[in-house]
């Protein structure tokens, strides 16, 4: 994990959060901490590579931990759909998760 501060914003600090995605998905989202923070007030964006993708809408925050559902479009190209959630025990962690957080 890589944690940059770009900009400090009144009283906190925004941040760019970049990790590699979980070894072994788990239902209802990745966790990770954020030890370099003391809480993260919000997170304004969040992004993974490969394909996948992450939804703002549904990264939750709890202290200075984030937990990301990620989602993959599951079905041929000639038909649509919303995203499903990856399966549980799927690798990627070869994939690389981007989020801009605000934080003490």
């Amino acid at each position: 994990m890589t944690v940059k501060k770009i900009c400090n914003v009144g009283p906190y600090a925004k941040y760019v959060i970049t990790v590699a995605g979980p070894s072994s998905y788990t239902t209802g989202g990745y966790e990770f901490t954020v030890e370099e923070v003391e809480e993260i007030i919000c997170v304004e964006g969040i992004g993974i590579t490969g394909g996948y993708m992450a939804s703002l809408a549904e990264a939750t925050v709890s202290g200075n931990s984030i937990k990301a559902v990620i989602r993959q479009f599951n079905y041929p190209a000639t038909a649509a759909g919303p995203a499903e959630e990856v399966a549980a025990g799927t690798d990627l962690s070869s994939e690389t998760i981007k989020v801009v957080i605000l934080a003490k």
